[in-house]
């Protein structure tokens, strides 16, 4: 197994937890019906239209993505959950060193 980098690890657990509190505040599951969905996605587009002064309309695409996204997160084993984050945090703290390390792991595998 590689080593993982400390700062990049961090900032993982940072994303992850911040994650898995909004997960836990919005009452997402990994098994939320579409209806339901697409419910907290025009509850969440109002709030931020209202938040605005704008057309909610102008929020839903990212509302979709965003709450999409989460319910797909809390649908993953918590090792995954920050295995994800780490992958996706990495290139934020690597050294080049570490980059190129990573880099040319693809290619041997």
């Amino acid at each position: 197994m590689i080593d993982k980098n400390p700062q990049a690890l961090a900032l993982a657990f940072k994303k992850c937890r911040g994650k898995l509190l909004k997960i836990a505040e919005l009452g997402i599951t990994p098994d939320m019906s579409d209806e339901a969905v697409d419910a907290m996605i025009e509850k969440l587009s109002e709030a931020k239209a209202d938040a605005a002064s704008s057309n909610m309309a102008e929020f839903v695409a990212g509302q979709r993505w965003y709450v999409e996204s989460l319910v797909k997160f809390s649908g993953l084993e918590t090792e995954a959950q920050l295995q994800a984050e780490y992958e996706d945090s990495f290139a934020e703290s690597a050294s080049e060193t570490e980059m190129l390390t990573a880099l040319q792991s693809l290619k041997a595998g």
